[in-house]
């Protein structure tokens, strides 16, 4: 479906953009994209200030990167990993944009960090694992944020061409186990795909006890944070695996569940209480 952005700025062109890949709606991110690449070229190739015409809240940098990055990870998300690449090319290097300021110039660099990154996505999900220490020592090197989208792509990857990353697992123990303390509604989703793509790479692994451990320990996660979501995709994921549980497991899983009836009885009690106390 053809959607109509006539007469749209470019900023909330942007908006509409991050929230179809909230959605997962890659047609869309495509459509946009396209329609902001266009207007951003117009206004940078007629305004005399190009940094700053039209009324943009940000550099002109920002939107050619991140338009073309859009199109490029829902075209990754479609397979279409040609067009993805093409798009990586033309973001990675923006420096041919004139009348740079300080914001427009640390645009350019992020964009070129990130094209390298996208690289390494691509090379992974197309099955050449010979870049996996780079991509390691990279992701490594980068911001916290980019753990859980590299770990992401390295179990995808994994899975798809049914080769063992436990060695990654291992090297980046640590940073794994700080997963948990930086995890809020911006990353969730991140977090809950992360956390069924290992459940799946431990299976896929035969390694059942650490799937099992896995599923339990997000399920202790999910009660603390209050995510109903991956809780109950939680509580499936074990199920579908409870034959292969051993009896402190599912022991575990009893009390676990035994907790939340509790919780959900007691709150059940206290807002009936609530409501009593209303009508006296």
């Amino acid at each position: 479906m053809k959607l109509d952005l006539d007469g749209l700025n470019a900023d909330f062109l942007t908006s509409m953009l991050k929230a179809s890949f909230s959605l997962e709606n890659w047609g869309a991110m495509i459509q946009i994209a396209d329609r902001l690449i266009t207007q951003i070229a117009f206004i940078y190739e007629t305004s005399s200030d190009t940094l700053r015409e039209q009324n943009l809240k940000r550099s002109i940098p920002y939107y050619f990167g991140f338009s073309l990055c859009s199109k490029g990870i829902a075209l990754q998300k479609l397979g279409k990993y040609p067009e993805a690449r093409m798009c990586i090319q033309k973001y990675a290097e923006l420096g041919w944009i004139k009348g740079l300021d300080d914001e427009g110039i640390n645009e350019v660099k992020y964009y070129c960090n990130i094209a390298k990154a996208n690289t390494y996505v691509l090379d992974l999900l197309e099955g050449q694992t010979g870049v996996l220490k780079e991509y390691v020592e990279f992701i490594r090197n980068s911001a916290e944020e980019e753990l859980l989208p590299g770990l992401i792509t390295i179990l995808e990857s994994s899975i798809k061409y049914n080769y063992s990353v436990d060695w990654i697992l291992s090297d980046l123990k640590n940073n794994v186990n700080d997963i948990e303390k930086y995890v809020t509604n911006v990353d969730i989703r991140y977090y809950e795909e992360y956390i069924y793509l290992l459940v799946m790479y431990y299976y896929e692994q035969e390694n059942m006890n650490e799937a099992i451990n896995t599923i339990l320990e997000t399920l202790i996660f999910s009660i603390k944070i209050e995510n109903d979501t991956n809780l109950k995709k939680s509580v499936a994921l074990f199920e579908l695996l409870r034959e292969h549980a051993h009896q402190s497991q599912l022991q575990m899983y009893h009390n676990i569940m035994e907790k939340i009836i509790v919780k959900e009885f007691t709150n059940e009690k206290e807002n009936v209480l609530a409501y009593s106390r209303g009508l006296d």
